[in-house]
């Protein structure tokens, strides 16, 4: 086994045959344990939505440059309208998300214990945020929570990834895509930052 893999990496070689051709041809994908802040996580999410990562990138970087900013943070966004933060670059709906999530921090009592919530509880706070839906939670779960055993089939590059090697039809349903992924657990991150990559390049 290669010694540069990480233990997470080394497992999925041994219990998928495909995703292992995948790991190899990508080489060692990092993934940190350091939790994130969560309103940066939720804002690049929010941009993140409906558009390609390189589009995501682009706006995301855009917003940072005119703040001056290496994340984004509250005081930033905190003063500004619905349209002003929508002319940055971004749809009426995902501006308001954006206005939701502030409120949302600013005024939720158990914010200080959200990482010693246990998923579905975390999930159900999260649902409630105007704009945020299943993806965006499956996402917060990854890269704020730094879960490493999360899969969203609502994620359509995941979906591509796996049709295309043939791990599951085109016509599968969500059991089978998640029946599938179950065979990466308690890893299935991992999985999906390789399946990602492979899409990406």
């Amino acid at each position: 086994m290669n010694f540069n893999y990480s233990k997470e990496e080394e497992f999925l070689i041994r219990n998928d045959k495909i995703l292992s051709k995948v790991i190899t041809t990508n080489g060692h994908i990092n993934f940190s344990n350091k939790k994130t802040d969560p309103f940066d996580a939720l804002v690049g999410i929010i941009i993140s939505q409906f558009i390609s990562t390189h589009a995501a990138n682009s706006i995301k970087r855009k917003i940072l440059q005119k703040f001056n900013e290496k994340n984004f943070k509250i005081k930033n966004f905190k003063n500004l309208n619905v349209l002003e933060i929508k002319k940055l670059g971004l749809s009426l709906n995902k501006a308001k998300s954006i206005q939701a999530v502030i409120c949302w921090i600013e005024n939720n009592s158990t914010f200080k214990t959200f990482y010693n919530l246990d998923q579905a509880t975390r999930e159900k706070e999260l649902l409630k945020i105007f704009g945020i839906g299943q993806w965006s939670a499956e996402m917060f779960e990854m890269f704020c929570i730094r879960n490493k055993n999360v899969f969203s089939y609502g994620d359509a590059a995941l979906r591509q990834a796996m049709n295309q090697l043939k791990m599951v039809s085109e016509s599968a349903s969500k059991v089978e895509y998640e029946d599938y992924a179950a065979k990466w657990s308690p890893y299935k991150t991992h999985a999906c930052l390789h399946l990602w990559q492979m899409i990406e390049s």
